[in-house]
């Protein structure tokens, strides 16, 4: 799976449906919360995977959650909010709460909504950052996510997270 397959296969127009319908919450504003998000979650996973402790912890969840990228669709209509929202604060840890904050101040998304849509994402980014990732555990971490971020060792022709989440306004027509 590309790097560009994985951001598209939670932003994509059946991603953002299946959340939309799940939470009963408007397509645009979930659109507007993940493409605000991704570069958050990202960022603070590629802080986690700085340390050697952080990267075993993210590694591991990365392959607990790898056997369940196969259907990310139905993941994302049947999303375990519960398990979302540990995945979050293990990613955020005290600055969940400013994180969901500051996307609903951005995004102009009540807090709760950001909150359960960033849960619904959570396993979902984790199993295809999983499945990604393979078999290179903690030491492919810092690749994997530099390359999302843009700035990676991974191929670059993917053009990383600015260039995905820069065409999702081209498809919600914003």
């Amino acid at each position: 799976m590309e790097l560009s397959n994985i951001l598209g296969a939670l932003t994509g127009n059946d991603a953002i449906g299946a959340i939309s319908q799940n939470l009963k919450i408007d397509q645009n504003q979930v659109s507007s919360v993940i493409s605000n998000a991704l570069p958050s979650l990202l960022g603070a996973m590629q802080k986690n995977a700085s340390t050697p402790g952080g990267a075993e912890a993210l590694a591991k969840a990365l392959g607990d959650h790898a056997s369940n990228a196969g259907n990310i669709i139905n993941n994302l209509k049947g999303a375990d909010l519960v398990d979302g929202s540990k995945i979050l604060g293990h990613i955020f840890g005290g600055d969940l709460s400013s994180v969901v904050s500051g996307i609903s101040k951005q995004t102009g998304v009540a807090s709760n909504a950001v909150g359960n849509i960033l849960s619904s994402i959570a396993p979902s980014l984790l199993a295809l950052l999983g499945k990604q990732n393979g078999n290179s555990g903690a030491a492919g971490l810092g690749g994997l996510l530099g390359a999302l971020l843009g700035g990676g060792s991974q191929s670059q022709s993917t053009g990383g997270l600015g260039s995905i989440l820069g065409g999702l306004g081209k498809i919600f027509g914003k």
